[in-house]
């Protein structure tokens, strides 16, 4: 005599629970107890800390490095993620799905072999790639000659809108796969529906594509948004935050304060929880747009 089903069932899910308590829920609720604490990653307050209860989250408030960082995550996320990202992958996979085309297979394996580059990889290569005297200048060079310009040290001179670009290049891939996808499952019926009753690309796509792919559009921003927040690897690579506190993400900010001089762990987890609310905000606000739409 077997097991009941529903017995059955709970237990072939407790590996899960499991492992989902350990690696998920522990961590998480592991950062929300030290923020309440002075606790730091070596020295005599690694072992005997104090509780300081809410004293990280007000000085959080009236750091200005923290304000920055602040500043710069949103700029680069809008501008990387929300408008890059998914705007050239929707250009792309419009493209993609035109005939008629030629090389169309050859841009798609570009842009989805920058999405399979390891992040220290593509960091060291953009790294190089925006020094004064990189490729990128090297390109630019006729360009700088007509206009009378001088070699721009990229990321010294513009760093921000370096590593926009340099995230706009990588996280691309995704954004075109998945509005490939959405765009396949839209019905050939309709666009066909459409050329009979004399409509142009243009209303073609605001009245038919559009419309049909505002799920997908809701799907993508909420997965490149947190992908975005959560960048580090290539950006530290490529700036380590600076010059200064240019290119300083907020994930860049909080490895800083845990994990350098003077090692404030609790002072960081107070970040990283900020952090993650204002993003459970975002993707809360993004959840009760997909609930209209679908509904």
């Amino acid at each position: 005599m077997g097991l009941p089903a529903e017995l059955t069932g709970r237990l072939l899910l407790l590996p899960a629970l499991v492992l989902i308590g350990l690696f998920v829920i522990f961590p998480v609720a592991w950062g929300v107890y030290i923020s309440f604490t002075d606790m730091t990653l070596v020295g005599p307050k690694a072992v005997k800390y104090g509780f300081v209860m809410f004293k990280n989250y007000l000085r959080l408030l009236a750091d200005p490095d923290f304000w920055n960082s602040l500043r710069v995550s949103f700029l680069f996320t809008v501008f990387s993620a929300l408008i890059g990202q998914a705007s050239l992958g929707l250009a792309l996979a419009l493209v993609l799905r035109m005939e008629g085309i030629k090389g169309k297979t050859a841009v798609a394996l570009v842009v989805f072999i920058a999405w399979i580059i390891p992040e220290v990889v593509a960091g060291f290569t953009w790294g190089s790639f925006a020094m004064k005297w990189g490729y990128l200048n090297a390109m630019l060079d006729p360009i700088y000659r007509l206009l009378g310009m001088k070699y721009i040290n990229w990321l010294y001179e513009k760093p921000l809108e370096t590593i926009i670009i340099a995230n706009i290049w990588r996280g691309t891939a995704f954004s075109m796969i998945l509005f490939t996808a959405a765009l396949e499952s839209i019905p050939k019926f309709l666009y066909e529906a459409a050329e009979v009753d004399g409509a142009s690309s243009w209303q073609k796509f605001r009245y038919i594509t559009f419309p049909l792919l505002s799920y997908a559009i809701l799907i993508d921003f909420i997965l490149i948004t947190i992908w975005t927040f959560m960048v580090f690897t290539m950006i530290y690579v490529m700036t380590g935050g600076g010059p200064g506190t240019a290119t300083e993400l907020w994930t860049i900010f909080v490895y800083k304060r845990a994990f350098t001089p003077p090692y404030t762990l609790g002072y960081a987890a107070a970040a990283a929880n900020i952090m993650f609310m204002i993003v459970l905000a975002l993707i809360v606000t993004y959840l009760v747009m997909i609930r209209r739409i679908r509904w």
